[in-house]
């Protein structure tokens, strides 16, 4: 008894002609408590983090356990965006972190210099980390991860409790601390088939380019423990329990990039073992894998996603800065 296994899709090249991108609906949640007390610190900031995560490869798995008449079945799906290089997305960033700055600079506020933030002796232990040099798969699996050059990010201390930065803002005497985060993703898996399914194990993905609030992402062998990005902006300050504040600005809903790759396209992945009541075909482990490169207009996706960013950054920042008028 031989196990079979049934390939949908084969290593391809998709190649689509665009004119130009728009974006989906914009929702984006303002939120958070005691705002107008932001008038009490100084205008200097401390930006503590500023990254932005761009998705070049989807990776994902399916699993089907065997049974009493069948094997056990394992499908993996890979898609991967060809045509845009890591110095243009750090470009990307670069560029909108500049566009923070000068933005927040134009309403008033200072920073702090990584040379204050290092003498701090809160942040003596913490590893100061350059920006300007992406990373692949440090935040995630098939995630670039990019900071801006120019900018120090100080490495530690930012545990699920810690998430509006309120003991480095206490450490710096009430400080306003601010974080940009931002997770790029280009493509979905639409459905994940496995289980007791009759040792057939299926996986439908498709290309959708956006911001996203919140992004999982599983890990091969450990399903139960994923990597999770968000996009989110966040100020906040704590000098006592009188004096604080948080504003947090945080997509509803993803926020859609159109017009740059093709959605309609769905991509799949099957293993199927062969059903039987001999000891081979109920232990076998049939197993299918697929890779897709998927060329894209560099020009057009920097234009969409930056201009999503910097929609996304432009809203937030000047809702932070209706707390000062």
């Amino acid at each position: 008894m031989k196990t079979t296994t049934t390939l949908l899709i084969f290593l391809s090249l998709i190649s689509l002609s665009i004119s130009g991108q728009e974006l989906g609906k914009i929702s984006i949640k303002q939120e958070g408590y005691t705002e107008k007390k932001f008038n009490h610190p100084p205008k200097k900031i401390y930006l503590e983090q500023f990254t932005v995560n761009y998705q070049k490869v989807m990776v994902t798995w399916a699993s089907a356990k065997k049974g009493f008449s069948h094997g056990s079945a394992s499908a993996g799906l890979a898609l991967g965006l060809e045509g845009i290089s890591d110095s243009q997305l750090q470009t990307m960033t670069d560029r909108l972190y500049q566009q923070f700055m000068t933005k927040m600079q134009e309403a008033g506020f200072e920073f702090y210099t990584p040379e204050e933030i290092a003498a701090n002796d809160h942040f003596k232990k913490r590893d100061p980390i350059e920006g300007g040099k992406p990373i692949m798969d440090m935040a995630a699996n098939g995630y670039l991860s990019t900071i801006p050059t120019g900018f120090t990010f100080f490495a530690g201390g930012n545990s699920a409790f810690n998430l509006a930065g309120n003991p480095e803002s206490n450490a710096l005497g009430g400080a306003i601390v601010a974080r940009v985060n931002i997770t790029v993703p280009f493509a979905e898996s639409q459905s994940i088939e496995g289980g007791l399914v009759g040792g057939v194990a299926k996986i439908t993905a498709k290309c959708d380019l956006r911001l996203s609030p919140l992004e999982t992402i599983p890990k091969s062998g450990d399903f139960s423990k994923p990597d999770y990005l968000a996009t989110e902006i966040t100020f906040a300050f704590k000098e006592s329990l009188k004096w604080q504040a948080l504003h947090k600005g945080k997509l509803k809903e993803p926020l859609e990039i159109e017009g740059v790759l093709d959605e309609k396209t769905k991509y799949k992945s099957t293993s199927v073992s062969v059903s039987g009541n001999s000891l081979s075909a109920i232990y076998s482990k049939a197993y299918a894998e697929n890779a897709v490169l998927i060329p894209v207009d560099a020009k057009v996706y920097e234009d969409g996603v930056q201009k999503a960013m910097s929609v996304y950054l432009e809203q937030t920042i000047e809702s932070f800065l209706g707390h000062f008028e």
